[in-house]
């Protein structure tokens, strides 16, 4: 059996490799889709909980992943190209950056695709987790000398919950499309 925190690295690497092949900006774009999505069901997860009632954690874990599942599909929909700067407007028509898709380009597409991959796998265990491991047969609970059980607390919404850390990126980010709008 494959341990999670092995599961999250190939996943990270995976997105890597994606984010290399779709650029910079769609991956950023996907970024502050994912992130104004763990926000969301974080806010507003007390709705969820006030609907299922008295479901266990089965269906609990089934019903979040499906919905966070679905946000991220959205998140990572074609990118307004309004935030890809390749052509730029002039007088006469428009113009093409050189450069605008160079391998540095490439590179950081590369490192935020990973971060989207830490961000979803990690947001799934981090559900799982919470939900005391409720797919057990599939996903059973590390133990706890592994090196998944000492990971647990280096998921994304541990450490993005504390300090309001996550509310303030979707103020940063909100604040950033604006400006670069």
């Amino acid at each position: 059996m494959m341990e999670l925190s092995f599961f999250l690295q190939l996943c990270v690497i995976f997105f890597a490799v994606i984010g290399y092949l779709r650029g910079l900006y769609k991956e950023f774009v996907g970024l502050a889709g994912l992130i104004l999505t763990l926000w969301l069901l974080t806010q507003f997860g007390w709705i969820i909980d006030h609907i299922m009632g008295g479901a266990g954690p089965g269906q609990r874990f089934i019903v979040d992943a499906i919905l966070f599942m679905m946000m991220t599909f959205f998140a990572y929909q074609q990118a307004p190209t309004s935030f890809a700067p390749r052509n730029y407007r002039t007088r006469g028509g428009t113009a093409r950056i050189p450069g605008a898709e160079g391998w540095q380009v490439r590179f950081l597409g590369a490192v935020f695709g990973g971060m989207n991959g830490y961000l979803v796998v990690g947001t799934l265990w981090y559900m799982m987790d919470q939900l005391e491991y409720p797919l057990s047969p599939l996903f059973a609970q590390p133990p706890l000398d592994s090196g998944s059980a000492d990971f647990v607390s280096n998921l994304p919404l541990v450490w993005l919950q504390s300090g309001n850390l996550l509310t303030w990126l979707v103020a940063g980010l909100f604040l950033l499309i604006i400006i670069f709008r």
